[in-house]
Order: C-alpha cells, then sequence, then structure tokens
C-alpha cells in the first residue's frame, strides 16, 4: 500500500470505504461534490451567470469544498450566509468560516451581523445551553420563563415507561411537538420499537420528506433547524467526546420550553462545566 505525506493518515482506509460504496452504487455525501466537480471537468463547467445573489441557511454544514463549488457555478453571484458556528454538526473549521477567511484575505467585500438573541427557548433552557459551548455567555435569552432542564438516572429498564409518562405530561400542558432526540439512527430505531407499542409517534429518518406534527423519534443529526415545545435526550451519556460538544449544543437548543435529559451512566461528559444551579437532577427508579 502506497503512502504519501501529503495524503490523509487513512488514505488506504477512505480509499477502500470509497471502493466499497461505489460497489454499492452509493455516493456518500462529502463525495458529492468532488464527483460532481469531476464531472464538470470532463464534461465542461455549467457556470450561472444570471443568478446575481445566493441565499444559504445552515451555512455551518457546507464544507469548504462545497463552497468553492458553488462559487464556480454562480462565478458573478454575491452571497448572504446564514448559520450558527456553535450548531456546526461536522467537526474542524465550517466551510463558511473559510470563505470568510479567504474573502477577507483576498480584499474582498465582507459585512458581517452577529445575532445574539435567541426567541426559541426559555430563559432557564438557555442559561443551561449556553454553558456547554466556548462564549455561551454572550447569548441573550428572550424574557420568558419555563422550568429549568431536567437530567434524571434511569436504568434502561425503566426508560420506555419514564418517557411515555413524560410525554403524557408534556401533552396535558398543551405542548403539541415533542421529539425524543437519540444519539444515532440506530439508537432512534431501538428507542421507536421500544415506544411505538406504548403510544402514537412517528420515526424520522434520512429518507422522510416532511415532518409531522406531533410526536417524534429523530437521531441528533437531523434534528438540525428545526425547533419542539419539548425535548426528550434519550441519552445524554451518549454524547462523550469533545468533538461532539456542538452536536449536544445544537440537539439541546432544539426545545422552545421544555428539555428533558435522560441517562443511564451518569451525565455527559461535556456538562462538566455546567453550573449546578442551571438544571435539576433527578435518581428515577422503575415503577
Amino acid at each position: 500500500e502506497y503512502m504519501d505525506k501529503s495524503l490523509p493518515v487513512e488514505w488506504n482506509k477512505i480509499c477502500r470505504q470509497t471502493m466499497d460504496k461505489l460497489n454499492e452504487k452509493v455516493i456518500p455525501y462529502e463525495d458529492a461534490t468532488p464527483y460532481v466537480y469531476l464531472q464538470d471537468l470532463i464534461e465542461g463547467r455549467k457556470s450561472n451567470t444570471a443568478i446575481r445573489h445566493i441565499f444559504i441557511d445552515e451555512a455551518q454544514d457546507y464544507s469548504p469544498f462545497q463552497f468553492a463549488f458553488i462559487q464556480t457555478l454562480f462565478p458573478y453571484s454575491k452571497m448572504t450566509l446564514l448559520g450558527d458556528f456553535n450548531q456546526a454538526i461536522f467537526s474542524g473549521a465550517t466551510g463558511a468560516e473559510t470563505v470568510l477567511t479567504n474573502q477577507v484575505k483576498a480584499g474582498d467585500e465582507v459585512e458581517a451581523f452577529v445575532l445574539t438573541k435567541t426567541y426559541r427557548s426559555t430563559k432557564e433552557i438557555v442559561d443551561f445551553t449556553s454553558t456547554l459551548i466556548e462564549g455561551g455567555e454572550k447569548i441573550e435569552p428572550f424574557n420568558r420563563r419555563g422550568r429549568k432542564p431536567l437530567v434524571s438516572v434511569i436504568d434502561e429498564d425503566g426508560r420506555t415507561g419514564l418517557i411515555v409518562r413524560k410525554i403524557k405530561d408534556f401533552q396535558n400542558e398543551g405542548h403539541r411537538t415533542i421529539a425524543v432526540i437519540c444519539r444515532t439512527s440506530d439508537e432512534s430505531i431501538r428507542a421507536y420499537r421500544a415506544l411505538k407499542n406504548e403510544i402514537s409517534l412517528h420515526l424520522i429518518e434520512k429518507g422522510t420528506i416532511s415532518y409531522e406534527k406531533g410526536i417524534l423519534v429523530i437521531p441528533s443529526y437531523l434534528a438540525k433547524g428545526i425547533e419542539f415545545d419539548a425535548v426528550i435526550l434519550y441519552d445524554c451519556s451518549q454524547y462523550k467526546e469533545e468533538s461532539e460538544r456542538k452536536l449536544f449544543y445544537t440537539v439541546c437548543t432544539r426545545a422552545m420550553h421544555e428539555l428533558h435529559l435522560l441517562t443511564t451512566s451518569g451525565i455527559s461528559p461535556l456538562m462538566e462545566d455546567t453550573p449546578n444551579d442551571t438544571y435539576l437532577f433527578e435518581k428515577t427508579s422503575v415503577i
């Protein structure tokens, strides 16, 4: 196996994974734009000179390559990028940050607006989530009060019953959109199978076209950009690595009125610096 020093450390593994996907007739998300770029090099670039302005939402989740390709597609277009770097679900520098840095260095005209006031969540939820990220103290909550986030320690045998009771409590309080957010797609499927015989709900998967109001089970990476009256984290102890901090922050900030974090093995290590007075803590026994 050949390994050039200029290539990524796991280059050979990346090549094998790519070939396996190609044999399955699947193009991974991160490879889609490079493949389209390669197609343009072979068939000729398809630039659009008529479009003069592009708006991109959730810009923190675009890669530098994707932004570079968009700029080649629309060479005469100005861009408005909307996003929150704290909600970048992929680790490393975001494409939006790279574009801004490169344009500033090139002397291009760049204007940035920093919006620090949030109107989504209650003050108590903002006070809690602000401690999960660097610079979070700059976030200003809208003056809407509510209950502090609740962290419940529960064993796996009692988790389903606790979730069902909590959902019914939320419904009785008038909350219409309730999300059970899981760390991964596999965990979402397991949670859905455990809950579907106890309560009516919907499973949101990668191929889901639209979101319905009601009770949803959804993986963390699909929850970005959506807001819910109440959020239940299926197991917050699954968010362990520093690279998952922004993802953890993102799922917690999906809650507008109620945030309940369940755990089967202690609180998330990412909450180590979170003051105890920003949330409530309970150990729940099986009923």
